[in-house]
């Protein structure tokens, strides 16, 4: 594990990771989204913008989730057939 420190909102965190760049990554994301909830409504607190990240991201997660299973039984349907039509 490696100590790295990401920076969002404005606000430092020290983190211990096993992945730099995917974490580095996923802060960057998360501060872009607060930013972009930020710039439409500077009214709300830091707390409502961070709610907000997260609803998007696991709304994000759902979609994929969605899509990796939908993928995953065309596949089976696919390997299924091979099955029953390999010479």
């Amino acid at each position: 594990m490696e100590k790295i420190q990401v920076t969002i909102f404005g606000d430092s965190y020290p983190l211990r990771v096993e992945d730099r760049e995917s974490t580095e990554q996923a802060a960057f994301e998360v501060d872009e989204i607060m930013q972009q909830f930020a710039g439409k409504a500077p009214d709300l607190e830091v707390k409502k913008f961070a709610v907000l990240a997260a609803i998007h991201f696991a709304e994000k997660k759902n979609e994929l989730a969605t899509r990796l299973s939908s993928m995953e039984k065309k596949i089976a349907q696919l390997n299924l057939f091979l099955e029953q039509n390999s010479l």
